[in-house]
């Protein structure tokens, strides 16, 4: 069954059962699957829209929803932080599941040594995680991990050009 379908199922068994929280979530993300049709040009036919194009859509609305759910932690507002996780507990059930960070970071840290990499190419590191991991890892998570190995680097080289004898580097 695609997800897609999976969706649409979720709107009209929550109509039926009376899952208020599942039909807001469902609808919500059963629309943007049709908005993102009508942007396509594309068959209006949600059951026809490829899993691949789904999650892309899915992720985005994830995102959005760790964004709000960010936001309402720091209002505290109770409520809406029991209705966002809710939400994102319903979209991550669409997203092939994630590598842990473990792996990511040992993915990331023999990319960066085989190549050897630098701070300034962050966008060749990226752009080899989408293309070989790209439904396998969370890319912010990559992003974090990229950012703070080189953070490391960088104190361990400067600790060292630190605790040389200056006439050593002259």
């Amino acid at each position: 069954m695609s997800l897609a379908k999976k969706i649409s199922d979720d709107v009209k068994s929550a109509l039926k059962g009376g899952d208020k929280k599942k039909l807001s979530i469902a609808r919500y993300v059963y629309s943007e699957l049709k908005n993102f049709l009508i942007k396509e040009n594309l068959d209006r036919d949600v059951l026809k829209l490829s899993d691949e194009n789904t999650i892309k859509i899915v992720k985005t609305q994830l995102k959005q929803k760790k964004e709000s759910l960010d936001f309402a932690t720091k209002a505290k507002d109770r409520g809406r932080i029991e209705d966002l996780e809710f939400d994102i507990n319903y979209l991550n059930a669409f997203l092939p599941s994630m590598m842990d960070e473990k792996n990511t970071i040992d993915i990331i840290s023999n990319y960066i040594k085989e190549n050897n990499l630098e701070n300034k190419d962050f966008g060749k590191i990226m752009s080899f995680l989408k293309q070989n991991y790209n439904n396998k890892i969370d890319m912010n998570l990559a992003s974090k991990i990229i950012k703070n190995i080189f953070k490391e680097w960088q104190m361990i080289i400067l600790k060292k050009l630190l605790t040389e004898p200056l006439l050593l580097r002259l």
